[in-house]
Order: structure tokens, then sequence, then C-alpha cells
């Protein structure tokens, strides 16, 4: 049996957590309604730190929640290509050559739901695979893609794209997964796909990521559908989201109330590893290593697992769900050690908008981080620190510790942002971001850089030529027991009220 890292109820009682009833969650499939509102408009002004907001395009032009979902990128010649997923709205092809001018070129018409996406090369064609979680349904269906592919509205899977002409995307075929592919992943070779039904308990006993060889994507064929274990701790046991290392010889998945290591370096058997149970995770939503270097040479590998705070409800209190960091480097990969956990900055109440971490994405060799967190809008971290910083399961840090430190943020008032990336960094670490919102559509950011401090000046390099990580959302219904980080949100704001009373007595008399 794999070893498995268990931490117990006590630690989570150290770091000082409580068990508080979740409402109704936000489902993330079919009929998703963002949990923040907009205007007439989007919100044309926000607040934020070392960042600014330079365009926004909508994908519609109903004046309502424009249903952004996943986000990746492609270059064509000097052309690069922002491919922007929705929620009913079909797969949108935008060009950022100019990123200050974001011009949509054309939609994949495929209205089917969640909309992840992967990007990779084949026998010369760029490709997408694009996601319908649950069902088809009617629009789906009725649409170009469904038509194409002769779909019934009861049928679910990914569907794979031809986008080599940007402006005359073509179907190619669809791999039908009976339980649905709420996200799914490529290997590196480009010759498999992992695909993860992010399924509840209801889904049955027997959770498993269905594994295809996609060598000729036109005739997809199911390798296997390989069996996880049943650890319902929390809302399921399946796999929500994979990502492979860059050698595509190990893959992580981030399965609900588990995450588990497994040697992929054979991908049509892969073999589990390692298996962390964290009790301080209430939803299992991302896991993504990084290597850093430490300054005697040496490198250390670290896990980035990424907790989905009750599905992404509508939150009462921020920051919701963090980011758990776990040391994996040589014999600890068998049994991860747990470092800390690390939150943004805002402990704050909130008034039913969706407050917790969610897609994010690491740039190794600037040592940093992008990551959306719904209401809470877009986030930079420097992660340059996680090299050498000597933790424990009971660390925590808001903004600045265990390794990591914010070093750029951007809000609106109307953001539900569910991914933030970006396709290039500049030499001095800055970049144009690109946000895909629920309410708002498309974002454009810019991050200014200046306050990396010690991360080295490195050669431009277009990050979209690389091995595609996986990055996606998570759904539910229903109602949970969800451990958030209530006493320390009520410590914080009890500071903050102080501040403030102390603010005002020492103002002077208008």
């Amino acid at each position: 049996m794999s070893p498995r890292t268990t931490l117990g109820a006590a630690a989570a009682a150290l770091i000082g957590f409580t068990l508080l009833p979740a409402g109704a969650a936000s489902a993330h499939q079919g009929g998703d309604v963002p949990t923040n509102t907009r205007g007439v408009e989007v919100a044309a002004e926000g607040e934020g730190k070392a960042m600014k907001h330079i365009a926004n395009l909508q994908y519609n032009k109903t004046g309502e929640a424009q249903n952004g979902s996943d986000i990746e990128f492609m270059r064509l010649g000097k052309r690069k290509f922002a491919l922007a997923g929705t929620l009913r709205e079909g797969l949108q092809i935008i060009n950022i050559t100019d990123p200050r001018n974001p011009r949509r070129v054309a939609v994949y018409d495929c209205q089917i739901t969640q909309g992840d996406i992967q990007v990779w090369r084949n026998a010369g064609r760029i490709l997408a695979s694009y996601t319908a979680d649950g069902t088809v349904g009617d629009q789906g269906a009725a649409s170009r893609c469904g038509k194409d592919l002769d779909l019934e509205a009861t049928d679910s899977g990914t569907v794979i794209v031809d986008l080599t002409n940007p402006r005359e995307p073509a179907t190619v075929s669809f791999l039908p997964v009976k339980e649905g592919s709420h996200n799914m992943t490529i290997h590196p070779s480009g010759k498999y796909l992992y695909n993860s039904n992010s399924d509840l308990l209801t889904g049955g006993p027997d959770p498993n990521i269905a594994i295809f060889d996609i060598s000729d994507p036109r005739k997809p064929e199911l390798v296997q559908n390989y069996p996880l274990p049943f650890t319902p701790t929390s809302l399921g046991s399946e796999s929500h989201d994979v990502t492979f290392s860059k050698n595509g010889e190990r893959a992580y998945s981030a399965a609900l109330s588990q995450t588990l290591v497994l040697d992929t370096s054979n991908p049509r058997k892969p073999r589990r590893v390692a298996n962390i149970v964290d009790p301080a995770i209430n939803v299992v939503h991302q896991a993504d290593p990084v290597t850093l270097t430490k300054p005697n040479g040496r490198t250390r590998q670290v896990l980035v697992i990424t907790d989905e705070r009750a599905g992404a409800v509508g939150s009462a209190e921020c920051p919701g769900g963090g980011l758990h960091i776990y040391d994996i480097t040589g014999k600890k990969e068998q049994d991860p050690e747990k470092m800390g956990t690390w939150y943004i900055p805002a402990t704050t109440v909130q008034e039913g908008t969706t407050c917790t971490s969610h897609v994010l994405r690491i740039y190794p060799r600037q040592q940093m981080m992008t990551i959306a967190w719904y209401a809470q809008g877009v986030r930079v971290l420097d992660i340059s620190g996680l090299a050498t910083f000597k933790g424990s399961p009971e660390e925590m840090a808001f903004g600045e510790g265990v390794g990591m430190k914010e070093i750029g943020n951007y809000v609106m008032p109307d953001a539900d942002t569910w991914s933030f990336k970006t396709n290039k960094i500049k030499r001095n670490g800055s970049f144009f971001g690109y946000g895909n919102d629920l309410v708002r559509g498309f974002d454009v950011y810019r991050f200014n850089g200046k306050t990396i401090g010690d991360v080295p000046p490195l050669k431009p390099r277009d990050l979209a030529r690389g091995a595609v990580s996986a990055d996606r959302d998570i759904a539910w219904e229903g109602s949970a027991a969800v451990i958030v980080p209530t006493l320390l949100v009520a410590a914080a704001l009890r500071r903050r009220a102080s501040s403030v009373r102390s603010e005002v007595q020492e103002s002077p008399a208008g």
C-alpha cells in the first residue's frame, strides 16, 4: 500500500480552525450563477497594489454575467492568443498580440459548461480540449460542436478542436466520459489525456481517473479507468484536477478529500507514490509542484495545494481557503512534509460573494505565482522564499510568510474571477496578466514588477510554448461542514476595528 500522510485533528485545532455549516453551494455545472453582481456595465476601476487594470472584453451584449471560466494561451508566429473558456458561451479566441487592445477573432460554438482548456501540438496542428462537466445539455447538442459530433443532450465528456487557423476553429473528435469532464490534462508527450470528473460522494464508491490515448486525436481510445482510493473525508474522492511534472514522470491529482502523487513514467499505467489527507483542507482543488534552488545550489521540490473551501459557496468571510505547502524533496515524496499555510491579506466579512483560492499558475524560472481569488480579484506572489523556509503544519501567514509574499493584487468591486495567468514575463518581472471572470468576462491587468526584490533578471520567454499545466474550477450542490480559519479572521477584524478607533481618537477635530 502506498505511503500516506495524515494530519491529525489536533493539528487543525492548533491552527485555530473551527467548523461552520455551509449554505447551498454555487453549482459550477449547467445553469451556473456567479455570486457577485454587476451594474449596467462592469466596473471600470478597482483597488490594487503594484497593478492596474488595462482592458475588459465582453463575450456577449446582454449586459449580464459573462460566465468566464478557464484560460490558456497559444502563439502562431508573432501573433499571440488567449483561449477563454465559458459556461455555455463557447470557446472565445482572443488576439492579445497587443495586450492593451484585446480583440476577439472567433468563437468556437460549443455551448457546453465548465469550459476547461488544454492546448498542445500534434503533427503540425494546434489542438485544444474543451470540457463538458455533467451532460452536454440541449444547448450543447444544438451548437456547432454538438452537430459536428452528433451529440445528444445526455452525452458528457471532452471535445477536441483544431485551432491551427484561429479564425476558423474545426471540430476534431469527442471523448465520451459517463461521469463528465470537469477538468482534463494532457500528458507532456501529447499522447495521453487524464480526465477528472470531480463527482461528489453520490458518484459512487469507485473513484477513478479515465486515461485516454490521443496519439491520433481523431480516434481517441480509452486506455483504462485508473482507480483512486475511496477517502470521503470531505465532499468526495474523485479527481478534480491533475497536473503533470514538466518531464511527465509525475502526476499530482487534487482529489477533493485527498492529494495523490502518481508515478507516470508509463502514462498508460500510473503507480501511486503517496496520498496526502489533510483535514485542514476542506476541498482539494489543485496541486502543482515547483522546484526551487537554495543558495547552496541544492534544490527543493514543493507541492502547492489549493483549498477551494466549500466548493466556492457564497462566503461569510475572507480569506476563505488558502494555499497549503508541502515539501516533497527526495524521500519526502513518499511521506510529504507540511511546511505551512498561506492566505491573502484580506480578513474581511463577506456578504454572500465567493472568497476562496482558485486557479493558480506557477512560473518556476521567475519564482512567481499568479492566482484568482473570486471576489477578491487577482493576485501575484513571490515564492522564492519557499526554497529555504523551515516550517511546520502549524505555520500560517497572511500576505507574507511561510516562504511566500504577495507582491501585487487588483480587486474590482464586481470581481468573481475564476482564473488569472500570464503568457510572458519580462526581465524586470513585469507582465500583462489575463483574468477570466464569471461576472466581468475577459480582463487585462498590468503588473509593474518593481516590488519583486531578489528575483534575478531573466531573458524574456514566451510561457505559452511550455508544457501545459492543469488548473481549473470546482462545483458543488448541497451543503457540507466547512473548515475555515474563523478565529484568525475574527482576531484580524478586531485588530482592524481597534486600529480604526485609535486613528479616530487621535485625529484633530474638524
